[in-house]
């Protein structure tokens, strides 16, 4: 046989091996079910007439910005710690009153409000990583305070964006049944009702769109960032963030996203909450324009006017080069300088707003 029939016969091996890795990977994006049903073409019709923020088969931010702009950071060699991180038992309350609001945090962006009469629940992920898949993404590396089944009745399921670390097939799966409503961003409701979620239990919203649950009225608010859980199909769904205000409490929830004028906005229109639940961590300058460095995040919390906030987007999964607790160090230097009233509870611990001052333990320093 010459070489160049044994040449031809290796290349065609190879373009075959290509063909198939190819045609697995867009079977694997279209039909395996952690990825989503992404909306259909009335839908989208629908988000076009809906909104100016919808064109060219997906939704834009308020200012045109790059998802990636620069070198980033090296990688850290403390990018996770060196033990796992312990959470605390939670102590809920079993009665809810008018009068109620705890924080619960189960771990990076997930946590628990009991809010009034509501239990709600916001970007829960229980999963061990924030990925499609159990195999490979993201690891957990704290440990999770409760359990699904030790969870309360959820009156209200909030959804900021369709990012694996903050929405998850199995929790969702396994959580639905507990759940009266699901409020989300345009477009996560396709999402939902493909994995067997009812319609008449889920309101998706527009930016500043809002929706009433027994006198509690839950927003959307605008944030700077993106969606994307098939890379194909990129901004197919909507993001954001929640102020929740039942007149007696106000809740701030960022969601994901970049520094811009919106928490000016946001305390125009809304008020200044009581309590601002804040993204501070996974940043990086390759895409500065999509999430908030601590000392972005401190602006931010002055810019809305918040009476005490939360750090939350740390301290469970590294999706990012900066060390694990480099988020936290710079926000609290920051806050301090700043004089701005922050809480910074351990995983797991249920904080009541009466006594928000006492959380304010640097309790990372206990870990490498």
């Amino acid at each position: 046989m010459s070489i160049i029939k044994v040449i031809g016969k290796i290349l065609l091996i190879l373009i075959i091996l290509i063909a198939v890795v190819i045609i697995t990977g867009l079977l694997f994006l279209q039909f395996y079910p952690a990825i989503g049903e992404m909306p259909g073409a009335e839908q989208r019709k629908q988000f076009a007439e809906q909104t100016d923020l919808y064109y060219d088969e997906q939704f834009h931010n308020e200012n045109e910005i790059p998802l990636i702009n620069g070198e980033g950071y090296p990688s850290s060699p403390r990018r996770k710690p060196a033990e796992m991180i312990k959470a605390e038992t939670p102590d809920l309350l079993t009665e809810l009153s008018e009068n109620d609001l705890t924080y619960t945090w189960i771990g990076h962006s997930s946590f628990l409000l009991q809010f009034g009469t509501k239990n709600i629940l916001v970007d829960p992920v229980f999963s061990d990583t924030a990925s499609p898949v159990s195999f490979a993404g993201p690891k957990r590396f704290s440990e999770l305070p409760l359990t699904i089944d030790e969870l309360p009745e959820i009156d209200v399921l909030l959804l900021s964006h369709d990012h694996y670390d903050h929405m998850d097939y199995e929790t969702i799966k396994n959580i639905s049944s507990k759940v009266g409503l699901f409020v989300v961003p345009l477009g996560l409701d396709s999402i939902l009702k493909g994995w067997g979620v009812d319609g008449e239990r889920i309101v998706a919203l527009d930016w500043w769109e809002n929706t009433e649950v027994d006198g509690l009225t839950i927003t959307l608010t605008p944030s700077q960032h993106y969606t994307g859980r098939n890379p194909l199909k990129r901004s197919s769904t909507y993001w954001g963030g929640y102020y929740m205000d039942n007149g007696i409490h106000s809740v701030y929830y960022t969601g994901d996203g970049g520094y811009y004028d919106v928490f000016e906005r946001i305390r125009e229109k809304l008020g200044a909450p009581n309590l601002m639940i804040a993204e501070c961590g996974q940043y990086d300058p390759a895409w500065g324009w999509i999430h908030m460095f601590p000392e972005q995040t401190v602006q931010a919390s002055i810019d809305t006017g918040a009476e005490w906030v939360i750090p939350v987007h740390w301290g469970t999964f590294c999706i990012c080069n900066h060390a694990w607790d480099d988020s936290i160090i710079r926000f609290t230097t920051g806050a301090s300088e700043n004089g701005l009233n922050i809480a910074t509870p351990r995983i797991g611990q249920t904080v009541s707003f009466e006594n928000i001052d006492t959380f304010n333990e640097k309790w990372w320093e206990e870990y490498e």
